[in-house]
């Protein structure tokens, strides 16, 4: 300090002009780096959210295609649930293997061993959601468990559009035929078999099963109507049924029941019951099992009992 206080006028400003500049220069090339430094970073922080965008973008582009597959699968493939085996009781019928579309009729008949080891696997609707047997001598309220979950939600719905009202059952599983000419189906042959079927009846209406009386049962007008949304179907349709029943059966080739029932309804499940009720295979009209079975592809000869 003392060397610069003894420097002269000139010489001290000299000295500060000097050190300035150094000064500038320290500053001028401590700025440069850092501004190389920042810019540095800024292109490496732009380059990962170049790739962060490039990935979103695919991650986007490989949902959309997901989604895409998924919806075009949903539309082109059939249900899977139709051929759900559903039963483990013998039988060489081959429609067992269909599960809910099981077809048990005078042409697709079942032994007693199915019909017993079938009897096994059924639920009593009478005691699990309070669905009554309009006649004793029917024996127990048997169905499926699957059957008898949606019969129960169908049967609180009608009761929710008729208040006051209510449907019960003139049979469901029965371990033997009857004998009542053609509306009644021999042991072996009968859809009551399958453990997917009840006779319904609105008992405010009468209790007779009888189809001249249709007009005046709003039940089987509603079940016709509205069924199909609860996996039901109207097993034996009029359209379908072969004649008129002081005919001879006849169970035909192209899909005939022959029968004319207005009480009896079928489990199939929701996506066949609305195929079938809407008449997917069938112009728009209401379809027989039978007919929606061989147009489906699942069995090649009606007439003589065969599947594909």
């Amino acid at each position: 300090m003392k060397k610069i206080r003894d420097l002269s006028k000139k010489q001290k400003i000299i000295f500060l002009v000097t050190l300035s500049v150094i000064g500038i220069i320290v500053i001028a090339i401590l700025t440069c780096i850092l501004f190389f430094i920042f810019t540095a970073k800024q292109n490496e922080y732009s380059t990962e959210l170049m790739e962060d965008d490039n990935i979103i973008e695919e991650n986007n582009k490989i949902e959309e295609d997901i989604m895409n597959q998924e919806k075009i699968t949903s539309e082109d493939s059939e249900p899977e649930e139709e051929n759900e085996i559903i039963t483990n009781a013998p039988s060489e019928n081959c429609t067992i293997k269909f599960g809910k579309l099981m077809l048990i009729n005078p042409n697709f008949t079942v032994d007693n061993d199915f019909i017993y080891s079938r009897r096994g696997e059924l639920v009593s609707i009478s005691e699990l959601y309070g669905i009554e047997e309009g006649n004793p001598y029917n024996g127990d309220n048997l169905l499926d468990p699957e059957a008898a979950t949606h019969i129960n939600d169908m049967v609180r719905a009608y009761e929710t559009d008729y208040p006051g009202h209510t449907l019960e059952t003139r049979s469901c599983f029965r371990a033997v035929g009857t004998k009542c000419g053609r509306l009644c189906a021999a042991t072996g042959a009968s859809d009551h078999h399958t453990g997917l079927t009840c006779d319904l009846i609105d008992p405010v209406y009468g209790t007779s099963l009888d189809t001249d009386y249709y007009n005046q049962h709003i039940e089987w007008q509603w079940l016709k109507a509205n069924s199909y949304k609860y996996g039901f179907i109207d097993r034996f349709p009029e359209a379908w049924a072969g004649g008129p029943m002081s005919e001879p059966l006849n169970v035909d080739e192209n899909g005939s029941t022959g029968l004319y029932e207005t009480w009896h309804y079928r489990y199939v499940g929701i996506s066949a019951a609305t195929d079938i009720a809407t008449g997917k295979y069938n112009n728009g009209e209401y379809d027989s099992l039978e007919h929606y079975l061989k147009a489906h592809g699942l069995v090649n000869d009606l007439k003589n009992g065969t599947c594909e």
